[in-house]
């Protein structure tokens, strides 16, 4: 399993190993690694993401957010 098995626009179940120095997320998928981008994720936690970008040894992917939003004091918005 490598690269070639990551295709660009598709969803893939990620968990979260580490951070870069920005905070945003770096995990793996079919043992690739893939910076999770535009976001500051918990370590540990599974991320349903897509790929945006795929190189020859890494990719890029953005979360996809199917949760409901909650404003600031924590309610949640139906």
């Amino acid at each position: 399993m490598g690269i070639e098995d990551i295709v660009v626009g598709e969803t893939y179940d990620m968990r979260i190993a580490a951070k870069d120095p920005r905070g945003e997320g770096i995990g793996r998928i079919n043992d690739v690694v893939v910076f999770m981008k535009n976001t500051k994720p918990r370590l540990g936690k599974i991320y349903k993401v897509r790929i945006t970008n795929a190189h020859k040894t890494f990719a890029y992917a953005e979360p996809i957010d199917n949760s409901k939003p909650f404003i600031g004091n924590g309610t949640l918005i139906l």
